[in-house]
């Protein structure tokens, strides 16, 4: 049997000269295709639009550990910064009863969170580890029962840092050379980076003892029969100012280190033996006066950074602390000493210029 040819309907002959679908008959164009009515007057689909690439906002953080309400000491600067940096997310972290209260005051440009998203979080477990953060919630407790907010703000605000990264500020700074700021906005650090330091405790060739002797000495500690006026005092042992890119092993190290050091000086851990300096540690920030209170957590801060530095500098030997951290100069009625911009209203008050970042920083006696 010859094989079938393909199928097909014969087109009769008295149809062949008919006009087919409303287009040219057979005869006048074989080639004819009735389904290109469809594509006859259709214009081109528009081109997509052309998205700029979307630009990753830097994170400033504030950090408020306490339970007083919303004011313009705490709002006025997180509002300020939201509303003038369209560089910046401004991220305002506190406990998590005065969310709600914070949420209205400071408006839908400020993201509000709770510290415990901080603390609770897979990262801060797994670097920290279950041992040091049953201490850090001793820590914790210790600093709420004794006025100690600030310092409590301090260990708070480098998991904070580690954690998600960005520039931390207290409430109280004042963004004076705005270009300046969005600079820093624009071009982060690309490492770590803090207020220059005591010198004594920060820029040693090896860290400062651990437990010694002469820890109190160190720490700018008076004797007993000295004045309380004579006190020695730090440059930078309020830590407000700082800056981390995120999941950084130096803040990791620093926070570690914070809480082990916070044992050490008998705030949290295990009993203290009476009379030991653990114990004296202890009692001296129970009982001590505000500015005894101010040296042990600003020491306790700042052993806890220069900790952090020694660490990355043994990762990283070309790391040198003393050219990567801000110069702080000081603010004496209104002005900078050694000269700088002239200061707005805003920081009459103010104590510390940091030229780098473009801002003040405004009295710390409420540390506490």
């Amino acid at each position: 049997m010859p094989p079938k040819k393909p199928f097909s309907i014969p087109i009769p002959v008295a149809d062949r000269n008919r006009p087919r679908f409303g287009g040219p008959s057979l005869k006048e164009n074989p080639q004819w295709n009735p389904f290109s009515v469809l594509e006859d007057g259709v214009e081109d689909a528009e081109p997509a639009p052309v998205r700029a690439p979307r630009t990753q906002k830097t994170a400033i953080h504030f950090v408020w550990y306490g339970t007083g309400a919303p004011n313009d000491a705490n709002t006025k600067s997180p509002k300020s910064i939201a509303a003038s940096f369209p560089g910046a997310t401004v991220y305002f972290w506190c406990l998590t009863q005065m969310a709600p209260a914070f949420e209205k005051a400071l408006g839908k440009r400020v993201k509000v969170h709770t510290l415990n998203e901080v603390l609770d979080h897979s990262a801060v477990r797994k670097e920290v580890g279950p041992l040091l953060l049953d201490k850090l919630d001793q820590l914790l407790k210790f600093y709420l029962a004794n006025r100690g907010h600030a310092p409590a703000k301090d260990i708070l605000t480098f998991l904070t840092l580690a954690l998600n990264g960005g520039y931390f500020f207290d409430a109280n700074c004042v963004i004076e050379v705005p270009e300046q700021f969005e600079k820093m906005l624009a071009s982060p650090p690309k490492l770590p980076t803090f207020l220059k330091l005591e010198d004594t405790l920060c820029f040693n060739p090896k860290p400062p003892g651990f437990m010694t002797d002469d820890l109190a000495l160190q720490m700018g500690m008076a004797e007993e029969d000295d004045d309380e006026d004579d006190l020695p005092s730090f440059n930078g042992t309020d830590m407000w100012a700082m800056y981390s890119p995120a999941r950084h092993p130096m803040l990791w190290t620093i926070a570690c280190h914070y809480i082990a050091r916070a044992e050490a000086f008998g705030f949290c851990g295990g009993p203290r033996q009476e009379g030991s300096l653990r114990s004296q540690m202890h009692n001296s920030f129970v009982e001590g006066i505000a500015q005894q209170k101010r040296t042990l957590a600003g020491a306790l801060g700042i052993q806890s950074i220069f900790a952090g530095m020694h660490k990355h500098k043994q990762r990283d030997a070309s790391y040198k602390p003393e050219d990567v951290n801000w110069e702080v100069d000081a603010v004496k009625a209104g002005q900078i000493e050694g000269g700088g911009p002239h200061l707005s209203a805003a920081s009459a008050h103010a104590d510390y210029w940091v030229k780098d970042l473009g801002l003040t920083k405004g009295h710390g006696g409420s540390w506490t």
